[in-house]
């Protein structure tokens, strides 16, 4: 349930307004001085004027911002049945509150439409999972970003994107969840570029990282279902990433030459896999995977593969940030797995035979898969159920 009568109310001089926001007399204060989290609901509709005075405040990820007027932000109250001031997660590393509230600011800000809350919603708890390493992440120097993988029938519904260009522009599902998700990461986890976001370079992958995995073109199980969840249930995973880099295998005919590619592709010293394997992704476009499904290989199969074959020689893996341990070490090599569990296998995109990979953090982190439940436990069939529920409460 959704008590609205908690909604924020702005107070005058409390640095929730756009003019408290860029008060010089106040250098050090870039928060609200009332709320303990982050930003408030602020009232100047003018977009340019606010975008911008967002922006000097270090509370954007230096793209335009839409303003985060309460009537924006009541809208994305209806598609929860959480209260506004209830605290979903504890981000750190400045250990910020993630209030239902400050979610939904930060979504407006992002540009997603209403109906979007439940995911952004599940992928804020995803990531405050211990095993996920969040301190760890926005925190490093590595160039690691949040990839988000969307199942079940809420990521239909809402049109994001599993086939042409999904990890490109052009949808806004996949272009704003991602945002959301890293405006979350700034204001309230204070995941702030050169405060506490030490990334030397930083990566595109920073910016957005959302797409679905395209369910109906695949020969195996969805990740959520390889997962332990029903069809029907709608999940969001997190999985620590670097930038997704391709593989062009327009020759190979049958499955295991096609495996093979993939596998050298992978064998890369220097990323964090070659020193402290981990999860990596592969995600196969859906012309590859019918190839290699055609010749009878399962996706136990496929990650028993990369598993084995994708290696470093031991000279080179032992070069990065920590001390290669020696259990890694198989004969001369390094395997960047450490089991085949760690081989994450999804089929997305549009035609073409491509395949994206991506090295993740190593053991640094380990991927959440999180199911789009209502506060009861009970799965969400629909995102339109909770505005239905709402107006009944109301």
């Amino acid at each position: 349930m959704t008590d609205k009568s908690k909604f924020t109310k702005t107070a005058p001089n409390c640095g929730c307004l756009v003019e408290d926001l860029i008060d010089t007399k106040k250098p050090n204060s870039r928060l609200c001085e009332v709320k303990p989290n982050d930003i408030e609901v602020f009232i100047d509709p003018d977009p340019e004027k606010t975008s911008y005075d967002f922006y000097t405040r270090r509370m954007t990820d230096g793209l335009p911002i839409i303003p985060p007027t309460k009537t924006r932000v009541m809208k994305f109250l209806d598609y929860t049945d959480r209260a506004p001031d209830e605290i979903l997660a504890v981000l750190p590393p400045r250990q910020g509150k993630a209030v239902i509230e400050k979610i939904a600011v930060n979504s407006v800000m992002a540009g997603c439409l209403p109906q979007f809350m439940p995911i952004i919603q599940h992928t804020i708890n995803a990531i405050s999972i211990e095993k996920f390493n969040l301190t760890g992440v926005n925190t490093t120097t590595h160039p690691v970003g949040i990839c988000m993988i969307l199942n079940g029938p809420i990521s239909r519904e809402i049109g994001a994107s599993s086939s042409t260009g999904c990890l490109g522009p052009g949808n806004i599902a996949n272009a704003t969840l991602g945002r959301a998700l890293r405006l979350c990461l700034i204001n309230i986890a204070g995941a702030v570029p050169g405060v506490r976001d030490h990334a030397t370079m930083g990566s595109p992958a920073k910016y957005s990282y959302t797409f679905a995995e395209s369910e109906s073109e695949s020969p195996w199980e969805p990740l959520h279902v390889e997962r332990g969840f029903e069809t029907f249930t709608s999940t969001t995973t997190v999985m620590a990433v670097e930038a997704p880099h391709n593989v062009n295998d327009h020759r190979s005919k049958h499955g295991e030459d096609l495996l093979e590619t993939i596998s050298y592709t992978l064998s890369t010293p220097g990323c964090n896999n070659s020193h402290v394997p981990g999860e990596i992704l592969v995600i196969l476009s859906p012309e590859h995977a019918k190839t290699i499904a055609r010749d009878g290989w399962d996706k136990m199969d496929i990650k028993n593969y990369i598993h084995e074959n994708s290696v470093v020689p031991v000279e080179l893996g032992d070069r990065g940030g920590r001390k290669l341990d020696k259990k890694w070490i198989v004969g001369d090599d390094v395997r960047i797995t450490r089991s085949p569990n760690d081989v994450v296998v999804v089929v997305a995109g549009g035609s073409g035979r491509h395949t994206m990979i991506a090295h993740s953090f190593g053991t640094s982190s380990e991927s959440v898969t999180m199911p789009i439940l209502y506060k009861d436990g009970t799965p969400v069939q629909s995102v339109q159920d909770f505005k239905t529920k709402n107006s009944k409460i109301i």
